[in-house]
């Protein structure tokens, strides 16, 4: 089976420590693991663990590689913190959060990998379920655990797995054997596919919407405690993909679709009444955020992370000026990528505004047109 690995000969020879990990060999830098395990310890007065940006490319030729940034000004000038060779090539990877965890899995093949942010160490993680095998996937994490969606392009209905821990100590927990995976229950036809999904602030509520070809399909919510669903209606959760809860606004923040940041009413789950209606939700209309026609991610477009405190981190990719689709990809940096730091909050007229906006924009390589850079804030 394939597998992913670190890429020694394309670190500095300063960097280079023996240490292995799984064939061929993995390096890591004294240097660089001494400074990281000394952040991980480092806490801010209110005791929490100091956060930081993590970014996921495709701009490397064999693979991906995860670069570590400063929040407040986000540039690609500092070498990568890690790089995974793809288990083959042009293929797209899937990367997901746990706790502090970044995990990369491929939805060809059932081993995965486990960066560890706070130690900059790798480890085996848990082998897919051949489930989430030849299938678009789709991660949300949830407290401990973190929830798959695998949606077979209309071939058999969908699935939906949790991955979580088998021991009631989480200190020192081995990614390949403290955990595994489950399937659960999931109330969708093999016609319908994810369109959004967000946690509810109760911590224990995930909340889906789907729809069938070009029609609504509905939204619904899993309890992840009582391992139930409940349907809320015909309506449809204004963002694609993943909305983040926003304490300060009191409402999810995600991408719509027409290139806005948009913000939605949280539906209150001790009604059943109040969640038969789609919730109010807001756009910020003074300022688009990208151009949904000019992304060469496509399929999953540009991707949105929340690092606490109405901040947000927003990461697109187009092409470089006089490039056609097809001539941006490979090696040439011939992609620009945007990242923009934002915050955001309501006016006297509690209209949704975007402030303290942010972007830093470089040339980079890109190697895939199904894969989106992503970000954690861990």
């Amino acid at each position: 089976m394939s597998s992913i690995y670190l890429d020694p000969l394309r670190l500095p020879q300063d960097q280079i420590d023996c240490a292995d990990l799984f064939p061929p060999v993995c390096r890591m830098s004294k240097r660089r693991r001494r400074g990281e395990e000394g952040e991980a310890r480092c806490h801010d007065r209110s005791g929490n663990k100091h956060k930081s940006l993590y970014l996921v490319l495709d701009d490397w030729h064999r693979g991906f590689t995860i670069r570590k940034l400063d929040a407040g000004s986000p540039d690609l000038s500092t070498p990568p913190v890690v790089r995974l060779v793809s288990p083959a090539r042009n293929l797209p990877m899937d990367f997901a959060a746990l706790g502090g965890n970044i995990i990369a899995t491929s939805n060809q093949y059932a081993a995965t990998v486990v960066f560890d942010t706070e130690t900059a160490a790798l480890a085996m993680g848990n082998p897919l379920p051949d489930s989430l095998l030849d299938a678009a996937n789709y991660f949300l994490t949830a407290g401990d655990a973190l929830f798959a969606f695998a949606y077979y392009f209309m071939r058999r209905p969908q699935s939906f797995h949790v991955l979580t821990t088998t021991k009631d100590d989480m200190n020192n927990l081995c990614p390949s054997t403290d955990r595994s995976w489950k399937s659960m229950p999931a109330p969708f036809t093999k016609d319908e596919k994810i369109n959004s999904y967000a946690l509810h602030p109760d911590g224990h509520t995930i909340f889906v919407s789907s729809y069938t070809s070009d029609v609504i399909a509905g939204t619904f919510s899993f309890d992840t405690k009582n391992r139930e669903w409940r349907r809320h209606g015909d309506w449809m959760l204004p963002f694609e993909l993943e909305g983040y809860f926003d304490a300060e606004l009191d409402a999810w923040v995600g991408l719509h679709p027409d290139g806005y940041i948009c913000s939605c009413q949280v539906p209150s789950l001790g009604s059943s009444s109040s969640t038969l209606q789609q919730p109010k939700w807001k756009m910020a209309k003074e300022h688009k955020m990208w151009n949904p026609w000019h992304q060469l991610a496509r399929g999953r477009g540009p991707t949105l992370t929340y690092m606490g405190n109405s901040r947000f981190f927003l990461v697109d990719c187009v092409a470089a000026d006089g490039l056609e689709f097809q001539d941006a990809f490979g090696d040439s940096c011939g992609c620009v990528l945007s990242m923009t730091t934002f915050r955001l909050s309501y006016n006297r007229e509690g209209n949704l505004k975007i402030k303290d906006r942010k972007t830093t924009s470089c040339r980079v390589s890109k190697q895939l047109s199904t894969f989106s850079p992503v970000a954690f804030w861990m």
